[in-house]
């Protein structure tokens, strides 16, 4: 909780509860109980960066992470993600205007519990064209129950 309220300036929620904590110091005291579970991430617009991920790495219980506009969010965050993936609890992924590339759709496609997924306006996958091989391999094979937003205006 502390590298990402205090390094990141983010904001998170816990299971049960529709509030987003904004402050380290709105965390419950009951942090380290069975009972506390972070469901939601939104880092959109922050310094986190791929080393940042490890943090998160074993966190079984995210649903939705925002990294949207995260600079510094490259392929090597992807592998970080697979605790919450792995359980199937990760639905909703936004990677929009982050240094993906497509050496990143592999990872992704791992990511089988996702209801949508969006890799819009990243710079390095905007050469591709919404017809690329892969990027209809990861919607209608990988991913075929997600919603793969590519660009500001194509959706697979």
């Amino acid at each position: 909780k502390q590298w990402y309220q205090r390094r990141v300036r983010g904001r998170v929620k816990m299971s049960g509860s529709n509030k987003w904590i904004t402050s380290f110091w709105d965390f419950p005291q009951d942090v380290f109980s069975d009972s506390f579970r972070l469901t939601h991430i939104d880092a959109s617009g922050s310094e986190v960066s791929s080393v940042g991920f490890r943090h998160i790495k074993n966190v079984p219980y995210i649903k939705a992470a925002s990294f949207a506009n995260c600079k510094y969010v490259d392929d090597a965050a992807l592998s970080h993600l697979h605790g919450s993936a792995d359980t199937g609890s990760l639905k909703v992924l936004n990677l929009c205007n982050t240094n993906i590339t497509p050496l990143a759709l592999h990872q992704l496609a791992e990511l089988h519990s996702l209801k949508h997924l969006d890799i819009s306006e990243c710079r390095l996958l905007a050469q591709m064209p919404a017809n690329h091989p892969e990027l209809i391999e990861l919607q209608k094979t990988n991913l075929p129950k997600c919603t793969v937003d590519i660009s500001s205006n194509k959706v697979l």
